[in-house]
């Protein structure tokens, strides 16, 4: 669980810094646009402890599954992450989106099949980035897992 609450509090640090302070938060600064990431999990998914952040700049975060809203930043725990897949979308227009999630194994003392995410990214409808990533028995807190950010 240790492990757990350090991994978020990572997260959280990396997306503050990715859209903490923006001079497009200005009147007249960037174009805001609609954002959703869906984040697929297959494999032992279940066997490790895993967090995925979002964060919309100026806008509100839906989870589509439960449609549960967050105002700027979302932060999935292990519960929100135990179903095969999760999507969360902006409200409104953002100016800047970000996405940072981390996965470390369960410490079960057993030996874990790996677990995978395929993280896709879409932009006013419009698919823009597609990520797989692979987990393994074994696996550490890394402040490197899943970073991404758009604007």
């Amino acid at each position: 669980m240790k492990k757990f609450y350090y991994h978020l509090a990572v997260c959280l640090c990396v997306i503050g810094g990715l859209v903490g302070c923006s001079k497009e938060d200005e009147p007249g600064g960037g174009e805001g646009a609609m954002y959703q990431v869906t984040v697929e999990q297959s494999g032992e998914y279940r066997s490790y402890i895993k967090s995925v952040v979002v964060a919309a700049n100026g806008t509100t975060v839906v989870n589509e599954n439960t449609g549960e809203k967050f105002k700027g930043t979302a932060v999935l725990g292990d519960e929100q992450l135990a179903v095969p897949s999760v999507t969360l979308s902006t409200e409104g227009s953002a100016i800047e989106f970000a996405v940072s999630g981390g996965v470390v194994d369960g410490d079960d003392g057993a030996v874990n099949e790996p677990m995978h995410w395929v993280v896709v990214v879409r932009k006013n409808g419009k698919e823009i980035d597609r990520k797989t990533l692979t987990f393994e028995d074994g696996k550490e807190i890394a402040t490197d897992d899943l970073k991404l950010y758009y604007k």
